[in-house]
């Protein structure tokens, strides 16, 4: 499967990749054979809940299988739309990584309305494009390293003397 090369090209060191089918369910990650990833001596983000909004399909599915990998439950959305329902629908979701660029409702615009329904959730950018820049919330640029999305993650949903 060509997007399971890809994502073992793109990881360098984040463990073992889990859910074939593309699809991250909450609990994806766990089972009797696999471990969440994580750095040496460092905390687990297992149970943590994270949203992935992305409209490419293969990044989508990259980010998500990623995420699942470090024993994060994973929620998925194709645009904004479907994550604003999300974000309704699960309160639990911690931390939102989404798109910059995407049809209809845009990641910015995303997140502005998100945090109305959610002040306490944590956002991550990830874009292709040079232009977009937010003082407040860290904004990977595609393509990146694994790596600097767990780190990102670990900022967002831990503790400054567990995070890193």
């Amino acid at each position: 499967m060509a997007t399971r090369r890809a994502l073992r090209r793109f990881t360098s060191n984040a463990g073992p990749v889990t859910g074939g089918d593309g699809l991250a369910r909450p609990g994806a990650g766990e089972g009797p054979d696999t471990q969440p990833a994580q750095p040496p001596g460092g905390p687990s983000l297992a149970g943590r809940r994270v949203l992935v909004v992305d409209d490419e399909p293969m990044i989508l599915e990259i980010l998500v299988e990623h995420c699942a990998s470090l024993g994060l439950t994973v929620y998925e959305a194709p645009d904004g739309e479907p994550a604003l329902r999300e974000i309704e629908r699960h309160p639990e979701i911690e931390v939102l990584v989404t798109d910059v660029r995407m049809p209809g409702l845009d990641g910015p615009a995303l997140v502005e309305r998100a945090l109305v329904l959610r002040p306490s959730l944590k956002v991550i950018f990830v874009t292709g494009y040079a232009t977009h820049y937010s003082t407040i919330w860290p904004t990977l640029r595609k393509p990146f390293e694994l790596d600097a999305l767990d780190l990102a993650l670990r900022q967002a949903l831990l503790p400054r003397s567990e995070g890193g």
